[in-house]
C-alpha cells in the first residue's frame, strides 16, 4: 500500500476508535484538503472499515460495553487486515466505491446499534430498530430515514447540503449534529450542535431554524412546526447513545415504551391506572428487570418476571397474592 493509503487508514482507525481532539481534527481537515488523492484514500479506508464492521457480530444492548469491545477489536483489526487492505487497494478503482454504494441501505435490529462513517466524513449513529438509505450526489447529500431514529454528525461542506428525509419532513444542515426520529404521527428533530433548517414538503407551514438545544416536532398535516428550547430534554432523549434510559418526571407508560424499544424482554403494564405515574431514575438499556423492581418498590405494586415478559401491576379485582 502507498504512504497515502497508510495515512488514511490511520486517520480512520484513530477517528473511529477514540475520536479526534480539536487539534487532531484541524490536522485531519488540512490533510484531507491538501490533495485529492488523500480524499480518495480516505474513501477507500472507510470502505474497508465498513467491510470489517459488517463482518463483526451485532452490538450488545449496552452501547458502552459494545463500544469498549469494538474499540479493542478495531485496533486489533486494523493491524491484522493488512493483507485484506492491500487486496482491496489493488482493486481500488472498482472495489472501494462499490462497497459504499452497496451499503446504501443501513438497518439495525431490535437492540442493535450501528455507528457508520459515510463517504463525506459524516457519521451516522443508528438507533435500535431503524433503517436509513444514503444517496450522495455531486450537488447534495441525502439520507432517507425510513423508520426509527438516527443521530448525524455532519461534515462541513457548504457546496453540498446534507438533507435528511423522514416522510414529508425535511432537515437540512451544513456542518452540525442532530437526531431525527420517526413517529406514527410525525417526526422529531433534536439539535445537539450547530443549526439546522426544518420544513414539511407537503405542508404550507413556514420553515424553521433550529440551534443547539432545540427540539422540533413536524406533525403530519400540521399548519405549523412546533419548536421549543429544551437542552436538558434533548440530552435526556439521546441518552441511548450512551446505553442509558434517563427518567426525569416521565410517565411509567413512556418509560416502558423506551425500554421496549431495546429489550427482547417485553414490559407489560397490567394495571392501566399506573400508566400516568411519574418516575425519576437512570438505567442501563439492558436492565429492564432492575427498572421493574424499582417500580415495584416506588409504586408498591407487584411485578412478575418470566423468560420473555415483565408484568407490572395487578389487574383490577385480582387477589393480593400476585398476578
Amino acid at each position: 500500500m502507498s504512504t497515502i493509503d497508510n495515512e488514511a487508514f490511520e486517520w480512520v482507525a484513530r477517528k473511529l476508535a477514540r475520536g479526534l481532539s480539536a487539534p487532531e481534527s484541524a490536522q485531519f481537515d488540512a490533510w484531507y484538503a491538501a490533495d485529492v488523492r488523500h480524499q480518495g484514500a480516505y474513501v477507500r479506508a472507510m470502505a474497508i472499515y465498513n467491510a470489517i464492521n459488517l463482518a463483526s457480530a451485532p452490538q450488545s444492548l449496552s452501547p458502552e460495553l459494545a463500544m469498549a469491545r469494538r474499540q479493542r477489536r478495531s485496533r486489533r483489526a486494523w493491524f491484522r487486515v493488512g493483507a485484506m487492505a492491500a487486496c482491496l487497494v489493488a482493486a481500488v478503482g472498482t472495489v472501494s466505491l462499490q462497497v459504499l454504494r452497496e451499503e446504501r441501505v443501513l438497518t439495525t435490529a431490535k437492540g442493535e446499534f450501528r455507528k457508520v462513517p459515510l463517504q463525506d466524513k459524516s457519521v451516522a449513529t443508528i438507533n435500535s430498530g431503524s433503517q436509513i438509505e444514503v444517496a450522495f450526489t455531486d450537488k447534495q447529500r441525502t439520507v432517507n430515514l425510513r423508520k426509527g431514529e438516527a443521530w448525524f454528525e455532519v461534515a462541513k461542506d457548504k457546496t453540498k447540503p446534507f438533507v435528511v428525509e423522514a416522510g414529508a419532513a425535511r432537515i437540512k444542515a451544513v456542518g452540525t449534529a442532530f437526531s431525527v426520529r420517526r413517529f406514527a404521527n410525525g417526526t422529531e428533530v433534536l439539535v445537539t450542535e450547530g443549526k439546522v433548517e426544518v420544513w414539511d414538503k407537503g405542508s404550507s407551514a413556514r420553515r424553521r431554524q433550529l440551534v443547539e438545544g432545540d427540539r422540533a416536532f413536524l406533525a403530519q398535516d400540521a399548519s405549523a412546526i412546533s419548536v421549543s428550547r429544551q437542552p436538558v430534554e434533548v440530552n435526556r432523549k439521546l441518552a441511548w447513545r450512551e446505553g442509558k434510559v434517563i427518567l426525569k418526571n416521565q410517565t411509567l407508560d413512556d418509560a416502558v415504551a423506551d425500554f421496549n424499544r431495546y429489550s427482547p424482554k417485553t414490559i407489560v403494564i397490567v394495571d392501566a391506572t399506573l400508566r400516568d405515574k411519574r418516575l425519576f431514575g437512570q438505567y442501563k438499556l439492558d436492565a429492564p428487570e432492575l427498572f421493574a423492581q424499582d417500580v415495584s418498590t416506588v409504586l408498591d405494586v407487584p411485578v412478575a418476571i418470566t423468560a420473555d415478559t415483565i408484568f407490572i401491576g395487578r389487574r383490577q379485582g385480582e387477589a393480593q397474592d400476585g398476578i
